[in-house]
């Protein structure tokens, strides 16, 4: 036998008055911000009196409302706890309330690090840190949506002193493709491994025998076989319809910032020694407007 929540049993209606069931709807429809108001609070947001509302509490089998807020605050932490299957596409929908909204991409989040952890193994690390050290240039390839966090990366690298070119236009990204050589190392960042513009670099750089690196979600696309080194991240979300890139892009960020990190461990006392050099050569500045 289901025991009845809360929730179950406001929306069962039969034994309310009227008063009671346009507080039981009220509650409903704002349950988050319900457990953190007064019982006046609620009286006047309602129209009702806080007599309609203790007898409404008694009505559902709690002692008042006091009790009413402890075990409804409890009964949506379940809820949230309970949510398990999150499409990566549209992880909400228009009758979520804001909490559940961000419980759900909270979740969504989470197991796209979880399963981009999972292939991020500590051999492929160690490679693409070896590959980058070793190349004389480097450089960084990506559009759209994942170029906001090639540029986070190149900066973070730029504080380290790791100089990387990030082009900003695709015809400025072929003739700088064309420049790079055996010596070199690219990354190149494509979710969907079917970007037309970054399989035309691939071959390229292909071409000039320049190390490639590729960030991506299929291992088995054209641009990841004309890769040296794959650094895989979760395939959450379809290739195309999509509210946001929220699976995606966080992964994404979570491998840029995985590589940064082991970059900076690399040569850790050096790299220390040079941000330390840097912010103290900021604060010593002295700046004026003429």
């Amino acid at each position: 036998m289901k025991i009845m929540t809360i929730i179950d049993q406001l929306s069962s209606t039969q034994n309310f008055n009227g008063s009671e069931k346009e507080l039981a709807s009220f509650i409903l429809k704002n349950k988050e911000q319900v457990i953190n108001l007064s019982i006046q609070k609620l009286a006047t947001d309602t129209f009702t009196s806080t007599s309609t509302i203790v007898r409404l509490c008694r009505k559902i089998g709690l002692k008042g409302y006091k009790d009413f807020k402890i075990k409804l605050s409890a009964e949506l932490q379940q809820h949230y706890n309970n949510i398990s299957t999150i499409d990566p596409d549209f992880p909400f929908t228009e009758d979520d309330s804001n909490k559940e909204i961000s419980q759900r991409i909270l979740k969504l989040m989470k197991d796209s690090l979880n399963k981009t952890s999972q292939s991020l193994t500590n051999e492929l690390l160690e490679q693409a840190v070896r590959e980058i050290t070793q190349a004389k240039k480097i450089g960084l390839f990506a559009y759209g949506d994942t170029y906001i966090s090639a540029l986070s990366f190149q900066n973070k690298l730029m504080k380290i002193n790791y100089q990387v070119n990030l082009p900003i236009l695709s015809d400025e990204s072929k003739f700088l493709a064309a420049n790079f050589t055996k010596n070199d190392c690219t990354i190149l960042i494509s979710y969907s491994g079917r970007s037309k513009t970054t399989f035309e670099l691939a071959k390229i750089l292909r071409l000039n025998g320049c190390q490639i690196i590729t960030v991506t979600s299929d291992a088995n696309s054209e641009i990841a076989k004309l890769s040296d080194l794959i650094l895989p991240v979760a395939n959450f979300e379809s290739k195309d319809l999509k509210i946001s890139p929220f699976a995606s892009q966080v992964a994404i960020e979570y491998v840029l910032n995985s590589l940064y990190s082991c970059l900076f461990v690399a040569n850790y006392d050096k790299n220390q020694r040079h941000r330390l050099a840097s912010e103290k050569l900021f604060s010593d500045s002295r700046f004026t407007d003429r």
